[in-house]
């Protein structure tokens, strides 16, 4: 008798036990239901508000801009806030600072114009000084006072900057219909201009870096990036008789002429024998090359194939690029930073110039490369280029570029090669066979993102097993960057190729800061 109520006494207090912890976990739910009803109150109620306003605003001024259920007003956060952070935190050159208060310029403009869209399309339509003066001035007071440039020097500089920049982006959204929203046209418009501006002031200025090898380097790049963009420009002011196989020939051979003038003067009549041996005897580079030849002929084989079947290729087949690309910056990041780098500045003017080859209409060539094109296009792809693959490119490409040189880098360097090549090929292919809780409101699958995470962490630790990642907290900084990646994947309107390999680098700097 004893042994029955002392049972149902014991019963009787974990009844109690489990009411107690139930109504900790409703007033928990009910907590954080709070807390997300005052963020959505505050805060996503009025951004809603807005870009239902500037959709309106576009369709009332006949602009399409690339489908999406939502503009990315936030996109124009990412490259200054990457700028900025590594300036204040690292030893980075004069250009490179100078470069990052350029772009507090630009973000400022980016803001003043959100809200001019917000109650007017007028600003597509004609030039407003008063918001580039005001952004400028902004840059223009901080060059002076924290880099002790001069005034002369600061408004110039600042004052164009803005002005090209708001051209850029105005032409972006109102030539290049369907083919960026808001947020991409602000992306790629701010790294066209910030680019353009620290190519000028390099040369004019001759802000020349301590590192002998990145200068040999970007002499080439330039060198074929200019050439790239005089062919670009003579293919779009052909009339439509000279548009044929001579009229390229001539095009092409005047632009190789122009390419060998120029690297005679820059390097000296031995300019061939200089490059040779930098690209194959130095460093013993034979075995990557023949690694990165396998992985073209790879991808070569997959396209022509898909081609001629003319089978329409899936996300999952699409992917497989992105495998393939990653595969060549990942083993270039991992075993020679500069050689990568080399490749990838050409690799840049090449993708740029088959581009302007589809788009100029010169045959069988143009036919050629848009039938391939319309085999691998991604749904996204509806505009006038082809951005996806410049994205994927540019994504996997662009840490090379804005990443100081240090020590311990090699991680951040593997933003693009990470959250795009690792993380969103997985998703892709783990939720399309596996998934079946769809995140509210999207395609994305739960377990897609899951899988998304755990890979990016698992190519983490095993480069850090096998020994060719040398990072401190290098698997907590990845699972950081994986998370932030992921979750942006699942949630996120905007081309992945573009904005999450800047947000995975966010990610991994404020992992870096706080670890």
């Amino acid at each position: 008798m004893k042994y029955y109520e002392s049972n149902i006494i014991i019963k009787f207090f974990n009844e109690i036990n489990c009411y107690e912890k139930k109504l900790k976990m409703t007033r928990l739910l009910t907590f954080f239901d709070l807390i997300l009803s005052k963020v959505e109150y505050k805060l996503i109620r009025p951004l809603k508000c807005i870009e239902r306003q500037i959709s309106m605003n576009l369709q009332e001024a006949g602009i399409d801009t690339r489908p999406a259920n939502s503009n990315g007003l936030w996109c124009h956060l990412l490259l200054p806030t990457v700028l900025l952070v590594y300036t204040c935190f690292d030893n980075v050159t004069l250009l490179y600072k100078i470069t990052s208060l350029i772009s507090i310029g630009l973000l400022c403009y980016c803001v003043l114009f959100i809200l001019f869209l917000t109650t007017s399309s007028v600003v597509l339509k004609e030039p407003i000084y008063a918001g580039c003066l005001a952004s400028s001035i902004i840059s223009a007071v901080l060059l002076i006072f924290c880099l002790g440039q001069g005034l002369l020097f600061s408004i110039s500089v600042t004052f164009s900057s803005t002005i090209l920049f708001a051209c850029v982006l105005r032409l972006c959204i109102t030539k290049c219909q369907k083919t960026f929203t808001v947020g991409e046209a602000m992306i790629v418009s701010q790294s066209m201009v910030l680019f353009t501006v620290m190519s000028v002031i390099k040369f004019l200025f001759e802000m020349h870096s301590d590192d002998k090898e990145m200068e040999f380097i970007s002499l080439i790049f330039y060198t074929i990036l200019s050439t790239v963009g005089l062919i670009v420009t003579a293919l779009y002011f052909l009339k439509d008789s000279q548009r044929n196989l001579r009229t390229l020939v001539y095009i092409v051979g005047s632009a190789i002429v122009f390419v060998l003038l120029i690297l005679h003067s820059l390097f000296g009549p031995n300019f061939v024998t200089i490059i040779l041996n930098y690209v194959f005897v130095k460093q013993n580079r034979v075995q990557i090359f023949i690694f990165w030849l396998i992985l073209l002929i790879l991808a070569i084989c997959a396209l022509l194939v898909r081609t001629k079947l003319a089978i329409k290729a899936s996300t999952v087949t699409r992917k497989t690029f992105h495998v393939l690309a990653s595969l060549v910056f990942l083993s270039g990041i991992m075993f020679d930073i500069y050689l990568m780098t080399f490749a990838a500045g050409i690799g840049l003017g090449v993708l740029i110039f088959v581009e302007a080859l589809r788009k100029s209409s010169i045959e069988p060539i143009s036919s050629a490369l848009q039938s391939a094109f319309l085999v691998y296009s991604d749904e996204k792809d509806c505009g006038l280029f082809a951005m996806t693959p410049l994205y994927l490119y540019v994504g996997l490409a662009f840490p090379l570029l804005v990443v100081p040189n240090r020590e311990n880098r090699q991680l951040e360097l593997l933003s693009g090669v990470l959250s795009i090549g690792i993380g969103d090929t997985a998703a892709s292919w783990f939720g399309s066979r596996f998934g079946f809780n769809k995140w509210p409101d999207s395609s994305r699958t739960l377990e897609g993102t899951l899988f998304n995470v755990l890979s990016q962490i698992g190519t983490v630790y095993a480069l850090e097993l096998f020994g060719v990642l040398h990072n401190s907290h290098a698997l907590l900084r990845g699972a950081v960057c994986a998370c932030a990646a992921a979750a942006l994947e699942a949630r996120t309107a905007q081309v992945d190729n573009l904005v999450l390999p800047l947000a995975a680098l966010v990610a991994l700097q404020a992992a870096r800061l706080l670890c």
